[in-house]
């Protein structure tokens, strides 16, 4: 009966569209009732970058045109490109639609204007100063209560391609349509269906809140009954949706998913079993929870400073922040003291927003990067080991450079700049892994309004800043401090050698992501810039004239050598082999299809690793490759799964992202046929794997018994 009804609603509806088409009235000077115009981003785009297009529709008041999927009646728009050669335009993006329902007919739609936008890439063969013209031909439908109107127009454009190195400022509407197209979430979300009802499931921080104007667009119709009312419920970090099912058969699909008037996200659902979701009836619904989206920012950004306080006790920090602290003693002048603390905050909070902040550009284009995403390229870790040695061999005593020794004798301009660039040196080098309180925070951070995120990218970076700001600030700190003396060179000694190891840890990270031969090179430039530095220390110590050029000279081969040598990649075979002769229970690598297949059979225990993360590194050797702890792993049967974030893995990002992280580590407990699992603590002992492990074998036995 409802096909009937739906089949007599369409034909109706398609007969008014052909009579529309017939006698509406014309709307502008070529009858159009949507004015559209085809417009870049940039006047004048360069050869081998791209630029943002857009489609820009302005319906006449009282019409209105359609989204993706325009509900059960009526098309979206079809474009047809006419492009000139080299020139290609990607995949269309929609705003978020809005609902409306006439004659039991949920149609998506948009009122007022609104834009299609798409990247425009150039080929970098296309001479500078061409004259180039993009033409495009729509279809598309547009509707009032009374009549439908099919209509076609050809849109056109004329730009010329401009040399490389020249800019033109961005079309400033680009910013506000950009913001109205739902954010791509990593996250994926769970459906199953019920009883003629579909149950959406998609992890949503308990930090974030939720207004009474949620609704759920598919993007195709069948998924979801149109009409049907949408339920909301949160229950702890996760948001389930429940709403009668679509008549079609149903696969894997994407949906849009509006928080407010103003912001929205695409997500991915995928099909579990039917009784995997159950939807929970004591949860509170969305409308009825207070607006306390401050008190939650708060909260973040007070995790973020602890997380950040914590990096400092990481060994590449720990130095450069006592070294710096100690400084403060030999200084009387309170202005001073005060400037250098500032300067050296300034630095810190600069990295780690600017960090943060490409982190969320990137994600608002779709781009699955995380935490710490800079140490994925081998580039960046050679950058660090020079870094790491240039630092080491300073403390060690090979050449002196006055920002990063005691900084008695420097003038205030050079303390300042030395304790700004210290401060940018120790949160780069510090951000690797995330901590105790951090991981929630920077979860929460890329899910909360950017503003938000920001403040909490600002809040870690003040964290570690915070030592060295409070000695700035409280002179009696600073006199409970140790007086300088001779032992402050001892000192500086001693720490040079957390400093060697530090360069040896990322020697070891670097020969994880790429070839031997790439790491010969690598270490061919710090030989290389070692000899420099010391000579450079000759010439300071013979009060030579322009001491510094050999720096220079080995800067530029540095930077050449970088741009130029191709990292390749290392088969960590070998490795694995020699795991398993020594009898250790070798992890599988991350395959989410594998670890749904594998917790209706047995418990697993899954983590997430980097090795460039110290944190990560400690727990394995101290908890998760422990004999006993493997032994226990044995005896309860369990399959271990580890999802290697060294190079960075788009598929392990989404995963991380879908509990809440933007980082490792990450510690999963799964217990059989449960696929929602508990968090482990980021800091493991061997007693609580081994305790986990124990219950599992516990009920494993307990079930043979039964059988």
């Amino acid at each position: 009966m409802k096909i009937i009804t739906f089949g007599l609603k369409l034909i109706a509806c398609c007969w008014l569209m052909t009579a529309a088409a017939i006698t509406a009235p014309a709307g502008d000077d070529t009858g159009h009732k949507i004015r559209a115009s085809l417009q870049l981003e940039s006047s004048a785009p360069v050869a081998g970058t791209d630029t943002g297009l857009a489609i820009k529709m302005s319906p006449e008041a009282g019409w209105h045109g359609y989204w993706l999927n325009p509900g059960d009646a009526g098309f979206p728009l079809q474009a047809q490109w006419l492009l000139p050669n080299g020139v290609t335009v990607g995949e269309l993006q929609y705003p978020a639609p809005e609902p409306m329902v006439i004659s039991d007919l949920m149609n998506y739609i948009y009122h007022g204007d609104y834009a299609l936008l798409a990247p425009l890439s150039i080929s970098e063969d296309i001479a500078p100063g061409t004259a180039l013209t993009l033409a495009v031909d729509i279809r598309y439908l547009v509707c009032s209560p009374k009549l439908c109107v099919p209509e076609q127009q050809r849109l056109e454009t004329q730009f010329t391609v401009a040399d490389k190195g020249t800019s033109s400022a961005p079309l400033e509407a680009f910013s506000d349509w950009r913001r109205a197209i739902p954010k791509p979430v990593a996250t994926m979300a769970d459906f199953s269906i019920q009883n003629g009802q579909l149950m959406l499931s998609l992890p949503f921080p308990e930090s974030v809140p939720l207004t009474k104007t949620l609704h759920f667009y598919p993007e195709v119709n069948g998924p979801i009954a149109n009409t049907a009312p949408q339920s909301f419920v949160r229950n702890g970090d996760r948001l389930f949706m429940q709403t009668g099912a679509g008549e079609a058969g149903v696969s894997d699909f994407y949906g849009v998913l509006t928080l407010d008037d103003a912001q929205a996200i695409r997500v991915k659902a995928v099909q579990v079993s039917g009784d995997a979701l159950v939807f929970p009836t004591g949860a509170g619904l969305p409308g009825a929870e207070p607006d306390n989206l401050l008190v939650m920012s708060l909260v973040t950004v007070l995790g973020a400073i602890l997380g950040g306080l914590l990096l400092n006790l990481m060994p590449c920090v720990f130095p450069i922040l006592s070294l710096k602290v100690l400084s403060l003693a030999n200084l009387g002048d309170e202005r001073v003291a005060r400037a250098g603390a500032l300067a050296y905050t300034l630095g810190a909070v600069l990295v780690c927003v600017l960090l943060g902040g490409l982190i969320l550009l990137l994600r608002e284009f779709g781009h699955q990067v995380g935490w710490a995403f800079q140490l994925q390229r081998p580039e960046i870790i050679v950058v660090l080991i020079l870094l790491m040695m240039a630092i080491a061999l300073n403390l060690a005593g090979l050449f002196e450079l006055g920002t990063l020794s005691s900084g008695s004798r420097l003038q205030q301009k050079q303390g300042v700049a030395g304790d700004f660039w210290t401060g940018v040196l120790a949160a780069f080098v510090a951000t690797p892994c995330t901590g105790p309180f951090m991981a929630t925070a920077l979860g929460a951070a890329l899910v909360l309004p950017t503003s938000v995120g920001l403040m909490v990218f600002t809040g870690l970076g003040l964290g570690m800043a915070l030592p060295f700001l409070l000695v700035g600030f409280m002179p009696a700190l600073r006199k409970r401090m140790p007086r300088p003396g001779a032992w402050m060179v001892t000192a500086k000694r001693c720490f040079s050698v957390p400093m060697f190891l530090t360069a040896l840890g990322l020697v070891w990270v670097l020969m994880q992501q790429a070839d031997s031969q790439y790491v010969f090179v690598a270490l061919l430039l710090v030989l290389l810039l070692s000899l420099v530095l010391w000579l450079m220390g000759l010439f300071l110590q013979g009060g030579r004239d322009r001491p510094w050029w050999p720096l220079l000279v080995v800067l530029v081969v540095i930077t050449g050598t970088l741009m130029t040598a191709s990292p390749g990649s290392r088969s960590h075979e070998p490795l694995q082999a020699e795991v398993a002769e020594h009898g250790a229970r070798l992890p599988l690598p991350f395959d989410e299809d594998v670890l749904t297949t594998l917790i209706s059979e047995r418990d697993m225990f899954v983590y997430f690793s980097a090795d460039w993360c110290l944190t990560c590194k400690l727990n394995e050797k101290t908890a998760i490759e422990r004999q006993e702890t493997q032994a226990a792993f044995a005896r309860a049967n369990m399959a271990v799964m580890l999802g290697d974030w060294t190079n960075g893995d788009p598929d392990i990002t989404r995963f991380l992202a879908k509990h809440q992280r933007s980082g490792v580590p990450l510690y999963l407990w799964y217990r059989k046929g449960n696929l929602q699992p508990q968090v482990l603590p980021q800091l493991l002992t061997p007693a609580i794997l081994i305790d986990k492990a124990s219950r599992a074998g516990d009920a494993v036995v307990a079930h043979g018994a039964q059988g």
